[in-house]
């Protein structure tokens, strides 16, 4: 079994193309008769209509429910199934179709749908401004074939009353084109005019491109001219942005005698190469200067700026004026502890890479510091390392540092006392703490070994019913067994309760003391 599962996988290959699935030409497995009553549409603008929202509330809309059912085909195709031929012709007569205040594009199922299939709907347009001279059917038609789409149906009735101004039409419309709101006609008699256009059952639009299947906050014409306009702002505020940062400005008296590199912000250290108050006293020097005098001094500026940057030293004291380092001779000055785990794990990893030598001499010294450690009190536990010898001392502190991991160190990190502790935390403590590498932290005290309080509850009424059986119940009170402290107890607070409070007379005293 397992070498011709090793054959069979040895056989394949990510190459290989799998061959294509032939699908049966049997009628149970079409469905073309189910599909005959049927609606399919498309979702117009996917970033604002939801499919499972749409599923449920569309035949509400309808006013068909339970006689209509709706099946996602993917995220935005759909298909709906009716009962009766009645009620999808019903819905294909109301015209527009609206979910979440956006229009769908829905048609009714063919068997092999054309290539502009679900790419036009049909719309009611109302047609505002005609001329007076072109009332006519011909003219209307032309109007909207030209300016709208495919025109289907012109509801117009020259013979009959018109009470309102404007003429319907109905439009197969392309929803990849904008909604067009006005055009304008040039008439052959000479002039134009402009003519409006209003769409019946259209909510939501893109209002900058008057398309369907965006909103105007991402509209692609808004985004290219927003990056456009930001490309060409771009170089203006970088200009503006280093005119305004620049140190030198054309009516500073330095302005031509040092350069901005001179005078700026220094990128490696973050401060500037020249102290506002040296270039204050430059400013104040060319500025009492003469005519004659004026080159003379531009000059010495030029020459001492130069021959100081050539020194660090000068430019920290000079320049920057800034105090000079200190020096000491005291090597240990202000030196602290270093709190780094790796130092230590480098430490120990140098001494285990000696061949392993003292390998065991550290084991044993490690154990030897545990067991004295262990059978010292609570005061002399603290200063047990003074005890041992300063090699069994580094041999156990090295042991505790090679066998912790982080988790090991952590959890003494979170016993420590971090609050209320003012002591240095690299001092012993006395029994309440130990010293650990990380700091001072608590001792664990051990825990008290009491038995549940159920066994000793069990425990006890076990005791009293032995002595009940022993001595009986009237003398299980008072007898052997019976607690005297607490009787004794109550009869000592009914005598106190019994006595008499003396009172005090005011400026007269005690009346014990009469």
């Amino acid at each position: 079994m397992s070498n011709a599962m090793d054959k069979a996988m040895m056989a394949l290959s990510l190459n290989e193309e799998d061959a294509q699935f032939e699908m049966s030409n049997l009628p149970q497995f079409r469905s073309s008769e189910r599909n005959v009553r049927s609606l399919i549409g498309r979702i117009l603008n996917p970033d604002c209509q939801k499919m499972s929202r749409l599923i449920h509330e569309m035949p509400r809309k309808w006013q068909k429910e339970g006689r209509v059912r709706g099946v996602a085909l993917s995220q935005e195709r759909f298909q709906f199934f009716f009962d009766k031929e009645q009620d999808l012709l019903d819905v294909l007569e109301k015209g527009v179709h609206i979910s979440n205040e956006w229009a769908l594009a829905i048609e009714r199922w063919v068997e092999n749908p054309p290539a502009d299939y679900l790419q036009f709907i049909n719309i009611w347009v109302q047609i505002r401004d005609i001329p007076v001279n072109y009332y006519t059917e011909k003219a209307i038609t032309a109007l909207g074939e030209k300016c709208l789409g495919e025109v289907k149906v012109v509801a117009f009735d020259p013979d009959r009353p018109q009470i309102h101004d404007y003429v319907r039409v109905l439009v197969r419309f392309d929803v990849s084109r904008p909604l067009r709101k006005t055009k304008v006609i040039n008439l052959p008699e000479g002039g134009t005019a402009t003519v409006r256009f209003n769409y019946e059952r259209i909510q939501k639009r893109c209002y900058e491109c008057q398309r369907l299947n965006h909103a105007k906050e991402v509209c692609p014409i808004l985004v290219r001219q927003r990056r456009e306009s930001a490309l060409e702002r771009r170089p203006k505020i970088l200009k503006e942005k280093a005119d305004a940062e620049r140190l030198l400005q054309p009516q500073d008296p330095l302005y031509g005698v040092l350069s901005e590199a001179q005078v700026g912000i220094d990128p490696q250290t973050g401060r500037r190469r020249i102290s506002e108050e040296v270039l204050e006293e430059m400013r104040r020097y060319l500025l009492m200067a003469t005519e004659e005098d004026r080159l003379v001094r531009i000059d010495r500026i030029q020459s001492s700026i130069a021959e100081t940057e050539k020194d660090p030293m000068l430019q920290k004291t000079v320049l920057r004026l800034e105090a000079p380092p200190v020096f000491t001779k005291d090597i240990e000055k202000g030196k602290g502890r270093i709190f780094d785990f790796d130092l230590n794990e480098a430490a120990a990893s140098r001494y285990h890479g000696k061949g392993g030598q003292g390998e065991g001499k550290l084991m044993a010294s490690a154990f030897r510091a545990f067991r004295s450690e262990e059978r010292a009190g609570p005061v002399e536990r603290v200063n047990v390392d003074q005890r041992l010898s300063n090699q069994d001392a580094n041999n156990w502190k090295m042991a505790k540092t090679w066998s912790s991991t982080a988790s090991d160190r952590a959890e003494p990190l979170k016993r420590c006392r971090s609050l209320g502790d003012k002591r240095n935390p690299t001092e012993h403590g006395f029994e309440f703490s130990s010293s650990l590498p990380s700091g001072i932290c608590r001792k664990q005290t051990k825990p008290r070994r009491r038995p549940h309080i159920r066994k000793r509850q069990a425990s006890k009424a076990k005791g009293s019913s032995a002595l009940q059986d022993l001595y009986g119940k009237e003398g299980s009170g008072s007898g052997v067994g019976s607690k005297r402290k607490g009787q004794e107890a109550a009869v000592d607070t009914q005598i106190a309760g019994k006595m008499k409070v003396a009172r005090v007379i005011p400026h007269e005293g005690s009346p014990r003391s009469q």
